[in-house]
């Protein structure tokens, strides 16, 4: 029988944070809130907490969460199976509501399968623990069987190194040509140029290294990508250091980034602007590409362009 409960509660986990990242339990849900196969909404501190704190992480394809609803050990395990499900789906299905797509969002459920020690009802139960983290590539989730692993922490850091990629692996190459034209299709007329360049960033702390692609286009003189090499290994320019204002994963950078050449003669001088995530000042440096990209001078603007990863962080211990 349906039984309100009061204020919806939330729990955030302090040893879980950081820049895109959030775990948190909403919890006291209303005791048999599915009662009749009817559906009722969040409660009001629960939607407000969606709305406030976690959209913002998963707003413009840049996050993904986890979600697991759960129930009291009160009533049949069938009937607590169907309650956990409910519950995250109300979650979950409030997420599309904002705007989140369903391949952002991966939901599980488990009953009343966690609390045979616990109180017949016990208020923290009645619950939805969810996890965000960063999307670290640009394709769909694709949604493994059950059960669905909890996604770990991103390893972050403050200090980096970035290179620009000369020769690349067949692999790689292929990945970087079909995101590129989805980004190129019906945006390069003349009197445009276009570029597109991959670059590895290395996380010098964790020793782990993100590959990215970008592509844009310009004004000025092209860019292409590198060659594909025999070799499964890869060759770059020199290694730029930089560090941004708070730690983040090597594959939080992007989604767009602002590039800006000059050449004279046999020496280029690049300048790029590389987007963060929010609440996190952009990183704008001069990288040494290793190699002349040609005289006279380039800009591709950040909101005509794309950086994104193209692949999950791998151990890297330098070169």
């Amino acid at each position: 029988m349906f039984r309100a409960t009061g204020p919806g509660q939330i729990e955030v986990s302090a040893g879980f944070s950081g820049i895109g990242v959030l775990q948190a339990l909403l919890w006291n849900f209303d005791f048999d809130d599915f009662a009749g196969y009817k559906f009722r909404g969040l409660k009001p501190q629960h939607s407000a907490f969606l709305k406030d704190k976690v959209f913002p992480l998963l707003e413009n394809d840049t996050g993904q969460i986890w979600m697991c609803g759960a129930a009291s050990r009160i009533g049949t395990a069938g009937w607590n199976m169907d309650l956990s499900r409910n519950r995250v789906i109300t979650v979950a299905g409030y997420l599309s509501e904002l705007g989140i797509p369903a391949e952002q969002m991966q939901t599980d459920a488990i009953g009343n399968t966690q609390t045979a020690t616990h109180a017949l009802d016990e208020d923290r139960d009645r619950s939805v623990l969810l996890r965000v983290v960063p999307k670290i590539h640009f394709k769909p989730i694709v949604k493994p069987d059950l059960p669905r692993p909890l996604p770990p922490k991103p390893k972050v850091s403050r200090n980096f190194k970035i290179a620009m990629l000369l020769e690349v692996d067949g692999s790689i190459s292929f990945a970087a040509k079909e995101f590129i034209k989805k980004i190129v299709k019906g945006r390069v007329g003349a009197g445009i140029a276009f570029a597109s360049a991959i670059f590895s960033i290395w996380d010098t702390e964790n020793h782990l290294k993100c590959t990215y692609v970008y592509a844009a286009v310009g004004l000025g003189v092209g860019l292409n990508l590198p060659k594909t090499g025999g070799r499964s290994g890869t060759l770059h320019g020199d290694w730029t250091a930089f560090t941004t204002e708070k730690p983040i994963s090597c594959s939080q950078f992007g989604r767009t980034m602002r590039f800006t050449t000059i050449g004279i003669g046999d020496v280029s001088k690049t300048w790029v602007r590389i987007e963060t995530p929010p609440g996190v000042d952009d990183v704008y440096i001069s990288i040494a590409t290793g190699t002349t990209i040609g005289g006279g001078a380039s800009t591709f603007p950040a909101h005509t362009s794309a950086f994104i990863p193209l692949e999950h962080p791998k151990p890297f211990a330098g070169p």
